[in-house]
C-alpha cells in the first residue's frame, strides 16, 4: 500500500513585485467602476462619516494653536491702536489748548482794537514777553521799544482798563509798571458823585487801595472809579477799579478802602500803550508885503 502524500512543510507565499501587480490591477478595477458607475460612492460615505470624529480630534491642535497665535496677534495689534489713539488723544487735546488760546487772545485783541477813543492818543498794542523776576515789584516787559516811537511815562490799558505806565524803554522792549505795584498810584473818579481820590498798588494783582480817605468821604462799595486826568498821565475817562469794601479808621484819622482793579492785570498778553498824538503845526504866517511904491531899504 504506497504512502498518503505528506504536505509540505512551507507554504510557498506569493512574491512581492506579484502582489503589488495584484493591488495595482485591484486598484484600476476599483477605479474604473467607480468612475463609469460611482459604484463606490455608499462606502466613500460611510468611511467619511466613520472618520469624521477622528479628524476633527486630530485636527483640534491645530486649531488651538491657530486660535493661540491669533489672539497675541490680536492683542499686539490691539496695544499698538491703543497706543496711536492715546498719541492722537493727547494731539487733538494740545491742539484743542491751543485753539482756545487762540480764540482768548484774538477777543482780547479785538476788544484792544475796539478800545473807547481818547482824543490826543493813540493806542500801539504790544505783546508781554516776560515778567520782572523780582518779588518785590509788579513790573512786565513788552516788545515795543523806542524803534516803535515809545517813551517813558505813556500809560498802558487793555481792553477792560488801566494797566499801568511805561517806565523804562530800550530800543526793542520796555518796562511796564504794573498799577497794582506797591510804588504806583493813579488819580481817580468817583463816577457816582464824582468824589477825587488816588488809588495806589498792594503788590498783588486782584487789589487796589486808597490809604488816605477822609472819614466823611461818600465813598461806597460798588463804585467804579475812573481816571480822572488831572495828572496829565493817564487820559480822563479810562476805568480803573471797583470799589470792593471800606474799612473805618484805626489809630489814624484817615479811612482805607480796598478796590478790585478792571484792567486784567496778570491775565492777558497783549496791553495797549497809549501814545499821544502830536500838536498839529501852525501854518507858517507869511511876512507883510510892503505898500506899492515903496522900495525896499
Amino acid at each position: 500500500m504506497s504512502p498518503a502524500p505528506h504536505a509540505p512543510l512551507f507554504v510557498r507565499e506569493m512574491g512581492l513585485p506579484a502582489r503589488f501587480g495584484v493591488y495595482v490591477l485591484l486598484c484600476l478595477f476599483l477605479l474604473g467602476l467607480d468612475a463609469r458607475y460611482s459604484a463606490l460612492s455608499g462606502v466613500r460615505a460611510g468611511l467619511n462619516t466613520l472618520l469624521h470624529p477622528l479628524q476633527a480630534v486630530l485636527a483640534q491642535p491645530w486649531a488651538w494653536t491657530q486660535d493661540v497665535s491669533g489672539f497675541f496677534v490680536t492683542h499686539g495689534e490691539l496695544a499698538a491702536e491703543n497706543v496711536r489713539l492715546k498719541e492722537e488723544r493727547d494731539r487733538l487735546r494740545a491742539d484743542f489748548l491751543d485753539r482756545q488760546a487762540l480764540a482768548a487772545e484774538n477777543a482780547n485783541l479785538r476788544d484792544l482794537l475796539a478800545l473807547a477813543h481818547h482824543p490826543g492818543v493813540i493806542p500801539v498794542v504790544g505783546e508781554i514777553r516776560e515778567t520782572v523776576a523780582d518779588p518785590f515789584s509788579r513790573k512786565v516787559i513788552i516788545d515795543r521799544g523806542s524803534a516803535h516811537g515809545l517813551e517813558a511815562g505813556w500809560p498802558v490799558v487793555d481792553a477792560a482798563g488801566l494797566v499801568g505806565q511805561v517806565t523804562r524803554v530800550y530800543p526793542w522792549t520796555a518796562e511796564v509798571t504794573l498799577l497794582t505795584d506797591r510804588d504806583q498810584a493813579a488819580p481817580v473818579q468817583n463816577m457816582r458823585n464824582g468824589l477825587r481820590l488816588i488809588v495806589s498798588g498792594q503788590g498783588s494783582d486782584n487789589l487796589l487801595e486808597i490809604r488816605f480817605l477822609d472819614m466823611h468821604a461818600d465813598l461806597q462799595p460798588g463804585d467804579w472809579l475812573y481816571t480822572s486826568g488831572i495828572d496829565g498821565v493817564y487820559p480822563a475817562g479810562i476805568p480803573v477799579a471797583r470799589v470792593m469794601q471800606t474799612e473805618p479808621p484805626r489809630h489814624t484819622p484817615f479811612a482805607r478802602a480796598v478796590c478790585r482793579p478792571l484792567g486784567g492785570v496778570g491775565n492777558y498778553r497783549h496791553v495797549a500803550v497809549l501814545k499821544p498824538r502830536l500838536p498839529p503845526q501852525a501854518p507858517p504866517v507869511p511876512a507883510p508885503r510892503p505898500p506899492p511904491g515903496h522900495a525896499p531899504r
